[in-house]
């Protein structure tokens, strides 16, 4: 097996393990009678440690290599998904979140391994490999995770299982690691890309460089919006359609094979004739649609309605965004600058993971709704200012690979 394919499996088992706990954290919270602001935290928390420890484990991946970063941190990965499952208090709960979250860097240091094993040539179909692989374990994880929830087995145990098989999928992955991943980095060498990380240079550039800081705050934007989604989707389901568990994660699913056909077909087509400017208007404007219309949806149909319109504008806005960053930031200046995109983007999940489901249980399920549709609009704002501003600065007829984005 080569490298590249090896680092990009990695990558799909682990986002597996994932995305089948990612539904099943507010159900699996709530069933020990935590509270909103308790949830919250247990989604936040994961961001927060990401933010700090992706940094570290990307600087560390450079002085020492990539091979023994990732299995630290695949190890880390798999502990924390047993301890979730085995706990029913909300501090052990939060220790395992946090525990995931200083692992979850595993991701850039999967990118900048990506960088070491291509060319400059095939750099961007190496990522777009790890972008495929993202969008595959976004839709299989929750299938997978609604599948394990019909298994006839106590219902004491029904919720944890998932989470045992997420830490199974990490524990693969570690494997693969071990066994099969050799060192990207010769001893020595210099690294061909540094991961994605915050500095100094990048802050910098993103404040100086001519509409790369509008394009960041939008990208921040648009995950604060979404992330009103994803923190909240599940318990939102329940309250309004009396959906357990298990349809929860097939909604789940649905919306992440809305957004990876997106993502992974439509995108292709449209940049070239429209260009990324007005996708990035149109996807934003209609994340905003979508999320009023979660807002008012009152039986399944509507539901499934709102979920597919969600989908297509969160895949058309997050790919845009990132490619036109990408055609905009100077070739030396774009690992700096991506990381600060990153960080912007943590910090918003952050946040709102912890104010929707404080929303969600203050002012009922639509709430959170609402509230990121309001945000998509301030978006939608922006988004037709940095178009004026970009139009003439880009051309429509570039092909455009999207980026991946951090796990959480």
């Amino acid at each position: 097996m080569s490298p590249l394919f090896v680092i990009v499996l990695i990558v799909l088992v682990d986002l597996l393990g994932f995305s089948i706990v990612m539904p099943l954290l507010a159900p699996f919270a709530k069933q020990y009678g935590l509270s909103g602001g308790q949830i919250g935290l247990l989604f936040a928390a994961y961001p927060m440690c990401q933010l700090v420890a992706g940094p570290i484990l990307g600087r560390l991946s450079d002085r020492y290599g990539r091979r023994p970063l990732l299995i630290v941190s695949q190890a880390g990965t798999a502990l924390s998904f047993v301890v979730l499952a085995l706990s029913s208090n909300f501090t052990v709960m939060l220790l395992g979140r946090m525990l995931d979250g200083f692992s979850g860097g595993n991701i850039l240091v999967a990118q900048a391994y990506v960088a070491d094993v291509t060319t400059a040539e095939n750099r961007s179909r190496g990522l777009g490999l790890i972008g495929m692989a993202f969008g595959l374990g976004f839709v299989l994880g929750p299938f997978l995770g609604g599948l394990l929830l019909a298994l006839p087995i106590d219902p004491a145990w029904r919720l944890k299982v998932p989470f045992l098989v997420a830490a199974l999928f990490s524990t693969i992955a570690w494997i693969l690691v071990l066994l099969h991943l050799p060192e990207s980095l010769s001893q020595g060498s210099t690294p061909r890309e540094r991961a994605r990380v915050v500095s100094w240079r990048g802050l910098s550039d993103t404040i100086t460089l001519p509409s790369v800081g509008r394009l960041v705050a939008l990208g921040g934007l648009v995950v604060l919006s979404f992330a009103a989604l994803e923190g909240t989707y599940s318990l939102y389901l329940r309250d309004r359609l009396a959906w357990g568990a298990q349809k929860a994660a097939f909604g789940f699913a649905f919306l992440g094979l809305v957004s990876a056909v997106v993502q992974g077909g439509l995108i292709r087509r449209l940049v070239p004739k429209y260009g990324e400017p007005r996708l990035i208007v149109v996807g934003v404007i209609t994340l905003a649609v979508g999320l009023a219309s979660l807002a008012l949806a009152s039986n399944a149909p509507m539901l499934l309605i709102a979920t597919l319109i969600v989908g297509v504008g969160q895949g058309l806005a997050s790919p845009t965004i990132s490619g036109l960053l990408s055609r905009l930031t100077p070739p030396s200046e774009q690992g700096s600058v991506f990381g600060v995109l990153s960080m912007a983007q943590t910090l918003a999940r952050m946040s709102n993971y912890l104010v929707a489901n404080l929303l969600l249980a203050r002012f009922g399920p639509a709430s959170p709704f609402w509230e990121g549709a309001a945000i998509a609009l301030l978006a939608g704002g922006l988004a037709l200012a940095v178009a004026r501003s970009v139009q003439s600065k880009v051309k429509s007829t570039t092909t455009l690979e999207p980026e991946p984005a951090l796990r959480g």
